[in-house]
């Protein structure tokens, strides 16, 4: 970690340990180099930051343009690796070339699957984007549950208490039956179903097969309609 990183990494572990009574599962499974996507379930805006207190690695980031401009705060999570999109626009080739490139460096991006904030009790199905970034900088994928984010406030006062859960490293190939969109779809579904599996699984049964088989039939989430609640 670069040292302006690991000031605020250690400060964010101590203030997660405090207030959210932070316990971190499966953290062996992040591979120590290399370049790497994180995905994780999503329902809160603490999720990055006790995401990133979890892993030993530093992470990147994909936040909303608007919030770059905020006096202190654009400045602050531009040197903490925030990555700027326009989410008003259909694609935004600039973010997707420097994601690309921090990726093909080395780093480690972290992705909700899902695309928004998700507090419905389940899963929705997961965007075209995680399959797409697999599928362009072949790159393995952490899946990760979090939970106690639905509503921070019982998890601020003590009735809850967060768990980041790390799954083993999944591993895909596009697929020569795949066209291009089938691939994202099928990639999407394996992340979405590694992370649902690890959502079931205690602290001592946090294991995902190396290729996201057999976990639960990913199916079932290429198959939903997407849905977007409302946050």
């Amino acid at each position: 970690m670069r040292p302006f990183y690991r000031f605020f990494w250690g400060l964010g572990s101590g203030l997660c340990a405090l207030l959210f009574r932070l316990r971190v599962e499966g953290r062996m499974h992040i591979p120590t180099e290399g370049g790497l996507i994180v995905a994780s379930n999503h329902c809160s805006y603490v999720d990055p930051i006790l995401i990133g207190v979890a892993s030993y690695r530093e992470l990147c980031y994909v936040a909303k343009r608007e919030v770059f401009p905020i006096p202190v705060l654009g400045w602050l999570i531009t040197r903490l690796n925030a990555i700027p999109i326009d989410r008003s626009a259909r694609g935004d080739r600039q973010a997707l070339r420097r994601i690309e490139e921090a990726v093909g460096l080395g780093g480690a991006l972290l992705m909700f699957p899902e695309g928004t904030r998700n507090k419905a009790g389940r899963f929705l199905k997961p965007r075209s984007g995680i399959g797409m970034m697999v599928v362009r900088n072949s790159v393995p994928v952490v899946p990760v549950y979090l939970s106690g984010t639905v509503n921070v406030w019982r998890t601020l006062l003590g009735l809850e208490r967060a768990v980041v859960r790390f799954g083993p490293p999944l591993r895909f190939d596009r697929g020569e039956e795949d066209d291009r969109k089938g691939a994202y779809r099928r990639i999407g579904a394996g992340v979405m179903a590694a992370i649902d599996a690890l959502s079931r699984a205690s602290s001592k049964q946090a294991a995902v097969p190396p290729d996201g088989s057999s976990v639960l039939d990913p199916d079932r989430y290429s198959e939903m309609k997407e849905e977007v609640p409302d946050v």
